[in-house]
């Protein structure tokens, strides 16, 4: 079997980041695409969980209690009127 070649991808960063990259590489004596590859591969699940976790509520305002929203839509509506003008105003199918 073959071995597969290597993915590759150009990659910029911002260079705020490259005194700390540079550090790693000189303390750890690993290539700068050792220590890419090392921070990308122990990061990857940190980054998922940032980018990809719940995506449930878009709000940090907390939903309404459950007994308000029944007080809300219990009621009857109060807007008839611009009900029924709005249920004119749809197009009416016709057969043909």
């Amino acid at each position: 079997m073959t071995p597969r070649a290597p993915y590759r991808f150009s990659l910029r960063l911002p260079p705020e980041d490259q005194p700390a990259i540079e550090s790693v590489v000189r303390e750890s004596g690993f290539s700068i695409n050792d220590v890419l590859v090392l921070a990308i591969r122990k990061g990857l699940s940190d980054a998922r969980a940032a980018l990809c976790g719940q995506r449930g509520r878009v709000s940090s305002v907390d939903p309404l209690p459950e007994a308000v929203l029944d007080r809300i839509y219990s009621a009857p509506d109060d807007d008839a009127e611009s009900i029924r003008v709005f249920q004119r105003a749809q197009t009416v199918a016709v057969d043909g």
